[in-house]
């Protein structure tokens, strides 16, 4: 057997602890560089599937939090008459809610009813669907996650206690579960339905957080951004008109700014890797000095040296990345936890391709943390070593 095999397999194996801490050392944060990856390319994915779907997205020009009138949805509707161009507005007040006696906090939305269905072609209602959207003012349209994680189903009568007036709570029934949105998070109900019951508690009605406007075209959606403020520019209630894929991304980044923070993640975990994996080969040449300056001694040059340590690097840390880019691959493709629920991706979906970026990564921490050792092995001085050994 080839010397330079047996005596890796014999320091590998010398202090198996030492050696399957290194590999955990490293596998740990491989593994959450793939999931941080898997979570950045699924909003992505979301935030191009906004784009794709050319809508403007209007909102009150200081704020998000400051309402809109609905009349400004005639007024944007009138810059297209022709309705080619423009091909749908609707209005959407954000009211939040939870269920009773439950704090898990929900997205709740009320819409349009009659714009609704075309200005969110994505979510692809059935016919039985949107007739009974049409028909039932207290229809109501639950994204997929809450509906599967509170148990509610098409024909349950639903309450929801709103975060926003009117404080109270609100009965619905549910149409759909909305399995084919993109956004599965997400829940809808007719608008009119929340301006009845803002009425009758006195509350001010006819109110919008913002309007999406579905335009035909590219060119359509750039020329009507700048179009729509400039029609409101000056008024009391100015606009300001962005692309979705931007308006979400800014949302998204208000709030918890999760692909920044997650790729700050991921860079800080490798960090650590490539720490804990430089002291431990810094551990094991400390421990070799002897046996390295005898096999130097004996004539095995500085080459033979430097490459067992860098291969021993290698092979730990390679091994450790392995694991850490398998074990997730698998567990969220071929387990149950494939139907785990992630807000705004819905699934979470593991790429062979991150899996094998993070193995180059993996391969990159041992190249590292070896070139140290490797390169004081390599110049070591036999007499000098076997006399600091004394």
């Amino acid at each position: 057997m080839n010397l330079r095999l047996v005596y890796l397999h014999r320091n590998l194996t010398r202090n198996v602890r030492r050696s399957l801490l290194t590999c955990a050392a490293v596998g740990l944060p491989i593994m959450i560089y793939v999931l941080s990856m898997s979570v950045v390319h699924g909003v992505d994915k979301f935030l191009d599937n906004s784009a794709k779907q050319l809508r403007i997205v209007v909102t009150q020009k200081t704020s998000i939090v400051n309402p809109l009138p609905e009349g400004h949805r005639k007024k944007i509707e009138a810059l297209d008459e022709s309705k080619q161009r423009l091909t749908s507005v609707c209005g959407v007040q954000w009211i939040g809610g939870q269920r009773e006696n439950d704090p898990t906090p929900l997205s709740v939305m009320a819409a349009d009813a009659d714009s609704f269905v075309s200005t969110m072609p994505e979510y692809e209602l059935t016919q039985d669907e949107i007739d009974a959207w049409q028909k039932d003012r207290q229809a109501i349209i639950i994204g997929s996650g809450p509906a599967g994680q509170l148990g509610w189903k098409i024909g349950d009568r639903v309450s929801i206690v709103p975060t926003l007036p009117p404080y109270r709570a609100m009965e619905f029934h549910v149409i759909s579960t909305a399995p084919k949105a993109p956004d599965n998070q997400s829940i809808f109900f007719r608008k009119d339905y929340l301006n009845e019951e803002l009425k009758k508690d006195g509350f001010p009605e006819g109110q919008v957080s913002f309007f999406f406007v579905k335009c035909a075209t590219k060119k359509d959606l750039d020329e009507f951004r700048e179009k729509i403020d400039a029609a409101f520019a000056g008024s009391l209630d100015e606009t300001r008109s962005l692309d979705e894929k931007t308006f979400m991304n800014e949302f998204i980044a208000q709030q918890f700014d999760l692909p920044k923070n997650l790729a700050i993640l991921s860079g800080l975990t490798v960090f650590v890797a490539i720490m804990a994996a430089m002291n431990t080969m810094s551990m094991n040449f400390r421990d070799r000095i002897a046996e390295m300056a005898t096999l130097k001694s004996l004539g095995f040059s500085g080459g033979f040296a430097f490459s067992l340590i860098q291969t021993e690097s290698l092979l730990l840390c390679s091994l450790g990345g392995l694991v850490g880019a398998i074990v997730p691959f698998v567990v969220f493709t071929y387990t149950p936890a494939r139907d785990f629920q992630v807000p705004l991706i819905q699934t979470l979906v593991v790429e062979w391709v991150t899996c094998m970026k993070a193995l180059g990564i993996a391969v990159f921490i041992g190249l590292v943390a070896g070139v140290w050792p490797s390169w004081m092995a390599m110049r070591m001085h036999v007499v000098r070593a076997l006399r600091n050994l004394e």
